[in-house]
């Protein structure tokens, strides 16, 4: 399951704990994974057809359920209704469906931007190119008709503040609130067999870093013969990396999970001995802090919302060093203890991002959202 989503599930179930009622508008493919992490939650479907969940190297297969479900929100039925429609990213294709719903059911939205593929330098691919155009009209539609804001980090807050600037384009009420977790599933304390060495977490994406992993791995086990690394995610290059690590005579010591279960994931972080991140950009880095949850010592890429959020508990080395992050590791297999004390020092570091707090925070912005003309100003239940 992706972080994103998995955001949006504990928001929703702590809504629904308060009284409210959430409905998510996914596909029909979605339903099963939905209702067996939250079988609460309201279900509106966005596309009966297209499933292209086993073809995630070939993005263009998801085009044609992308645009039925901006479509759909023209046919969607009125026998509910709403009073905050809210668009989990700044995809086109989730900004011009929320904007469409909002004005059929006369309700408030908002937008989260989770993070700009404008600040990303690498988008150069044809797709890439057309998600930057989508980006553009999603910023203008949100700035012109949405009632609020959400932003996953200041450092995305900042950037986006300045597309604002460059593009001359106004900006409805925002607000930074980040992600939560659910800190009952992870439990550092708790002592178990450590299987793996190092542990990557995160989708399988150029972005991620995923092709500086083999420099890195590779540079560690000169040193270190009897290493072992697990990589736990599912992407569009997991093939093309696997790959990589055959053609090196690395995989004896790699282990690839692919898509695993939630359980799964959080027992394979507490067999891990630390974490490593090579993550290009990131509007926040659930993955880190999922690790640190596990009471893992981090390493990463200096990027600017790490500094922002974990400064002072995860390992920083310049961007794009892959041998920097093997160095970091190999001095910490040999100081445990250093590794040790900076697990424990970020596992009680984020026991503050428990998801009940992050979820009241939103609530609570969207109910301070202006109403639209003729609303009236009633509590928002949140569907």
């Amino acid at each position: 399951m992706s972080g994103v989503l998995r955001h949006y599930l504990l928001m929703a179930k702590a809504w629904i704990a308060d009284g409210h009622e959430v409905d998510f508008m996914v596909a029909k493919a979605a339903y099963p994974q939905i209702q067996g992490h939250l079988p609460s939650v309201g279900l509106v479907c966005s596309d009966p057809w297209f499933d292209a969940t086993g073809y995630l190297e070939q993005t263009w297969r998801y085009l044609p359920a992308y645009a039925l479900r901006t479509l759909s929100a023209f046919w969607i039925s009125r026998r509910k209704s709403y009073d905050v429609v809210y668009a989990s990213n700044l995809l086109i294709f989730e900004v011009f469906p929320a904007w469409v719903l909002s004005r059929r059911f006369k309700a408030r939205w908002c937008v989260k931007i989770q993070h700009l593929l404008h600040g990303q330098n690498q988008r150069v691919s044809f797709f890439d190119r057309l998600f930057l155009i989508s980006e553009k009209w999603s910023i203008w539609l949100s700035c012109r008709f949405a009632q609020g804001t959400l932003c996953l980090s200041q450092s995305v807050a900042d950037q986006y503040k300045r597309l604002l600037v460059e593009w001359r384009m106004p900006s409805s009420p925002t607000k930074v609130i980040g992600c939560g977790l659910d800190l009952s599933d992870f439990d550092p304390a708790r002592s178990v067999e450590k299987n793996y060495d190092v542990v990557f977490l995160g989708r399988i994406h150029m972005q991620k870093g995923v092709f500086d992993l083999v420099d890195c791995w590779q540079h560690v086990l000169a040193k270190r013969r009897n290493a072992r690394l697990l990589v736990i995610g599912e992407g569009p290059h997991r093939k093309a990396i696997m790959q990589q690590v055959r053609q090196r005579g690395l995989a004896d010591s790699v282990t690839f999970t692919g898509s695993i279960p939630e359980e799964q994931k959080n027992q394979l972080l507490k067999q891990s001995r630390m974490g490593m991140s090579l993550s290009f950009e990131e509007g926040w880095g659930l993955s880190v802090t999922e690790m640190l949850a596990s009471g893992l010592p981090v390493v990463a890429y200096d990027l600017p919302v790490f500094r922002e959020l974990f400064s002072k508990v995860i390992q920083r080395v310049p961007s794009r060093a892959p041998l920097k992050v093997a160095e970091q590791i190999l001095k910490w297999m040999e100081s445990p203890q250093e590794a040790f004390e900076l697990g424990r020092k970020g596992a009680s570091f984020v026991r503050s991002f428990d998801y009940r707090t992050v979820a009241n925070h939103e609530r609570m912005f969207l109910e301070s959202m202006p109403n639209l003309e003729g609303l009236p100003n009633e509590p928002a239940t949140f569907r």
